[in-house]
């Protein structure tokens, strides 16, 4: 803790130094540094309470500074970096949930996603391949398909003898079966896609994690429109009339492409487009229930 209050103490004498000369602010520091390590050393601060009366005694960091400046150029601050943040994985996201949940639109929004998935620098060649071999079209595609096509039906024929007894014909099977693995293959369809996604997710983020972080707006007097945000607003907006389901689609690729925006913004068109397309789909559904 004593190290806690005497690194806090230095770092504040350092920020109000920037106003000094590079060679006098380092020597400044390293002056007051000194002191308070001899005093240290001395025993004459060996605790907290001790560590706080020194530094009370010193005085604070911005009345230090005043009196060195005087006699000394002034020298502007330095600007502040500008704000950043992680690196977002909101693309590796887009595309797993497209892969897994977004496979209830048949095989379009399976297609996006693995358009997405291929298009992202955070995952190898063999974790693409995984993701986009482990089921085809993915789960809900194929539960779709299972519940659509009709199961496998037997019917056996009767004859009648000459003296009037009647035996067991032949066995006639129609229809598709996956035999006595069905159930353990059907659940293989459904939950290795969500394991295979979450797998991937959590190594993009780790990947993400290294990289350096990115700034949280452009800097001022750059402007946030250029080719790929314009594509992106008319794909999102006009596409939805001239090409439906596709253009939002292609609309949500280009800004989550776009460094302009922030992932906040991205994933509320995100959400925006979502609902519009799963709105004819329940429309759809409500009418057939009807």
């Amino acid at each position: 803790m004593v190290d806690e209050v005497v690194a806090d103490y230095l770092a504040r004498l350092d920020r109000a130094a920037q106003v000094l000369s590079p060679d006098r602010r380092t020597e400044l520091v390293e002056e007051i540094r000194d002191h308070i390590t001899q005093a240290r050393a001395s025993g004459d601060a060996g605790d907290e309470a001790a560590v706080r009366t020194l530094l009370d005694r010193l005085g604070d960091p911005d009345e230090i500074v005043a009196a060195a400046r005087e006699g000394d150029p002034v020298v502007p601050p330095v600007p502040q970096a500008w704000p950043t943040r992680r690196p977002s994985i909101g693309l590796e996201i887009c595309s797993v949930l497209l892969l897994t949940v977004g496979s209830i639109i048949p095989l379009l929004g399976w297609l996006i996603g693995v358009v997405l998935l291929w298009s992202s620098r955070r995952w190898t060649v063999v974790e693409k391949l995984l993701a986009t071999l482990i089921v085809p079209g993915g789960p809900l595609a194929i539960a779709l398909l299972a519940v659509a096509v009709p199961g496998q039906v037997c019917s056996s024929s009767s004859l009648t003898q000459s003296d009037g007894s009647v035996v067991d014909g032949a066995t006639t099977c129609t229809g598709f079966t996956l035999g006595p693995f069905g159930p353990a293959i059907l659940v293989f369809w459904l939950v290795a896609p969500f394991v295979v996604g979450g797998i991937l997710l959590r190594r993009a983020r780790l990947r993400a994690d290294r990289e350096p972080w990115v700034p949280v707006t452009p800097p001022s007097g750059s402007s946030r429109w250029g080719g790929l945000e314009i594509a992106a607003v008319l794909l999102l907006g006009l596409g939805s009339f001239l090409i439906p389901v596709v253009g939002p689609i292609a609309g949500l690729v280009c800004a989550w492409a776009s460094t302009a925006w922030t992932s906040r913004e991205k994933w509320i068109a995100t959400a925006v487009v979502g609902c519009g397309l799963l709105l004819p789909v329940v429309a759809v559904v409500a009418i057939r229930i009807r």
